[in-house]
């Protein structure tokens, strides 16, 4: 399909490109541009077989932005690691884009793992909200936990960068609370070795109770969909109003690091844990 001749601005500084007429090629270039380069097509668009869209680049231009031979240059970028599309297609009525910069949070982690600073590409009605999913992108950040700031303090999401006073070149300062690392325990759930310690659970504070569970049964080989978390000691009866909802967060129910998880085991508890029990004997039995 086709839409006529498009300009495509760079926008993670990589571009992929089938050489050649037949975008069938399996022979795949990666290329380095800089952000906000224009890339020059046909505007004719394949899909490919995995579901990634590729345009034709426009030879008749000369230097297209990706070489001066024919080829196909990949759109989205799917299934080759980038965390968003690698090129944004230019709207004349959109204005000139703006090229801003922004540097990598603790707690973050570059996309490519490359440089703490990162150069993005935005439009003038881009709004906050849409540069904090950027941020998020570029950094492998949880949206919701960033605050970007202006001169006189946080942006609300609606407020749009050119409003906001932002000009090309410019760092965009921002604030990252990150979910924060707590230990939880997991005491022995059989008679024979009632209240010695099994496990350390390692988790973020932004883990959900399933999460949990399922991380105590990879350690353990339990079956997860035989357990049932409980807030309470492991051991005591515990009644039907401490029984946890595994889509809510495990510090809902007032967990804080170091304290101890609990759970029910509908299934074959001594043959299921048998393994891993036999594992922590072998390498220096439990803690208490």
């Amino acid at each position: 399909m086709t839409d006529g001749k498009a300009d495509y601005y760079v926008t993670l500084g990589v571009v992929y490109k089938k050489p050649g007429t037949d975008p069938t090629t399996g022979k795949i270039l990666k290329l380095n541009r800089k952000v906000g380069a224009i890339v020059h097509t046909t505007g004719k668009i394949w899909k490919g077989a995995a579901g990634g869209f590729w345009v034709e680049l426009d030879t008749s231009v000369g230097d297209t932005g990706a070489g001066e031979k024919a080829g196909y240059v990949m759109i989205d970028a799917n299934g080759f690691g980038t965390p968003g599309p690698c090129l944004q297609k230019v709207n004349a009525d959109d204005g000139e884009p703006l090229l801003l910069r922004a540097t990598l949070p603790e707690g973050g982690k570059a996309w490519d793992g490359g440089s703490a600073e990162k150069v993005f590409l935005v439009l003038q009605k881009t709004n906050v909200l849409e540069v904090k999913v950027i941020l998020a992108m570029l950094f492998g950040l949880d949206q919701g936990s960033i605050t970007v700031l202006g001169a006189s303090g946080a942006l609300s999401d609606e407020k749009t960068i050119k409003d906001a006073g932002f000009e090309t070149g410019a760092e965009v300062k921002f604030e990252y609370k990150g979910a924060k690392s707590m230990t939880l325990i997991v005491m022995s759930p059989l008679e024979a070795s009632a209240g010695q310690k099994i496990l350390d659970l390692p988790i973020k504070d932004n883990w959900t109770v399933g999460q949990v569970a399922k991380l105590i049964a990879d350690r353990t080989g339990l079956n997860k969909s035989s357990m049932i978390m409980a807030k309470g000691k492991m051991g005591e009866r515990v009644p039907e109003s401490a029984k946890m909802d595994e889509s809510k967060l495990i510090v809902d129910y007032g967990l804080s690091d170091g304290d101890e998880v609990a759970f029910m085991y509908l299934g074959n508890l001594e043959g299921d844990l048998e393994a891993f029990m036999k594992s922590k004997e072998s390498n220096g039995g439990y803690k208490k």
